[in-house]
C-alpha cells in the first residue's frame, strides 16, 4: 500500500509544472489520474482484490475520488448481503469525491441506480427515487442516458420506452438523444423509425442535420434496412458531394456488408468526383486497400492505373495554368 501512497500526485507542483500552461496542467493532472486508476484496476482486477471491509477502507482512503474503487467496494458488500451499508458507502463515496469530478460522482449514482434495480422494494419505485435525486447534482441529459442505459441491459423495454419519450421532449435539439430513440425503435423492428427521424430533423439545430443523418444512416446498415441507410447517405451526399467524411463512412459501412459490386460502383463514383488532390489520394489509397484486401490482381493494377491517369490530368492542368 505504501507503494502505491507514493504513487498519488503530491499536489507540490516541481518546477517544470510550473512552467506548463492551465491546459497542459489540466491533462497532466488527468494523465496522472488515468495512471493511478490503471494501476488499482490492475490490482483489483488481477486477483488482488481486498476481502475485507478493512482493506476496502485502505483503498478508498487511498484514492477517494476513483469511483472505480468505490463500486468495487460497494459490489463486495452486495457479495455478503450487506445491502444497507452498500447503500451507506455509495452516500460516503458521494460526499468524498471531489465536487469537480463530476464523472465520478455520476459513476456511483448510476451503481445506486443497479443496486435499487435489484435490491428497492418496489424496485421501480427506487430506481426513480434515486433518479430525481441524481437531478439535482449531475447534468441532466447525462443523468437521463444512463438511467436509460440501465433499463436496455436489464431488458425492461416499456420503461426504456417512457423514459426516450420524456428524454426527446426534454432534449429535443440533442441528436444523441434523438439516435437513442432511434436505435430503440429499430432494435425493436418498429414502424416508427422514419417518422421519429423526420421528427428529428424538425427539432434538431440545422448545423446538427448532417451529423445525425450520417449516424442514423449506420444505425439502419447496422439494425434496420441496408436501404433505408444507402436513401440517407445518397439525400446528405447530394447536397454535400465534396464531404469525404461522409463517403468514407458510407463505404465503411458497405465493405461491412461485403457485396463487391456495390463497393466498388461506389468507389467508382467518390474516385471521378472533382476534389482537391490530397482528397483523391486518400480515396485513391482506399480503394487500393480494399482492391488489396480481396487479393484480385488485375483489380489491383485496375486502381493504380485509374489513380496514375489522375496524377497525369492535375499535372497536366497544372502546366497548362502556368503555360
Amino acid at each position: 500500500m505504501r507503494k502505491h501512497l507514493d504513487n498519488e500526485p503530491s499536489g507540490i507542483e516541481s518546477k517544470d509544472d510550473k512552467k506548463l500552461t492551465k491546459r497542459a496542467k489540466k491533462k497532466l493532472k488527468e494523465k496522472r489520474e488515468l495512471e493511478i486508476r490503471a494501476a488499482e484496476q490492475k490490482r483489483l482486477e488481477g486477483g488482488q482484490a481486498p476481502d475485507s471491509v478493512d482493506g476496502y477502507e485502505q483503498l478508498v482512503r487511498a484514492s477517494p475520488n476513483s469511483s472505480f474503487v468505490w463500486i468495487k467496494y460497494m459490489a463486495f458488500l452486495l457479495s455478503i448481503a450487506d445491502v444497507e451499508k452498500a447503500r451507506a458507502i455509495a452516500e460516503r463515496a458521494l460526499q468524498t469525491i471531489n465536487f469537480r469530478e463530476e464523472e465520478e460522482k455520476l459513476n456511483v449514482w448510476v451503481a445506486l441506480f443497479n443496486l435499487e434495480n435489484v435490491y428497492g422494494i418496489p424496485p421501480n419505485e427506487a430506481v426513480l427515487k434515486v433518479f430525481q435525486k441524481t437531478l439535482q447534482y449531475c447534468d441532466p441529459k447525462k443523468v437521463h442516458l444512463a438511467l436509460l442505459g440501465m433499463y436496455e441491459r436489464t431488458e425492461q423495454q416499456e420503461m426504456a420506452d417512457q423514459l426516450l419519450k420524456a428524454m426527446t421532449k426534454k432534449f429535443k435539439t440533442s441528436a444523441k438523444v434523438w439516435l437513442r430513440n432511434l436505435q430503440n425503435l429499430l432494435k425493436q423492428g418498429s414502424d416508427a423509425a422514419e417518422m421519429v427521424l423526420n421528427r428529428a430533423l424538425v427539432s434538431l439545430p440545422r448545423h446538427k442535420h448532417i451529423k445525425f443523418i450520417s449516424r442514423a444512416a449506420v444505425l439502419e446498415f447496422k439494425i434496420g434496412s441496408a436501404e433505408r441507410a444507402r436513401l440517407l447517405f445518397e439525400g446528405v451526399l447530394r447536397n454535400y458531394p465534396k464531404r469525404t467524411d461522409l463517403w468514407c463512412v458510407y463505404l465503411d459501412q458497405e465493405i461491412c456488408r461485403g457485396d463487391a459490386s456495390v463497393i466498388r460502383s461506389l468507389f467508382e463514383r467518390v474516385t471521378c468526383l472533382d476534389l482537391p488532390p490530397k482528397k483523391m489520394k486518400f480515396l485513391f489509397k482506399k480503394y487500393l486497400d480494399y482492391e488489396i484486401s480481396q487479393g484480385e490482381e488485375s483489380r489491383i493494377e485496375y486502381v493504380k492505373i485509374k489513380a496514375m491517369e489522375f496524377v497525369n490530368r492535375e499535372i497536366k492542368f497544372v502546366h497548362g495554368k502556368l503555360g
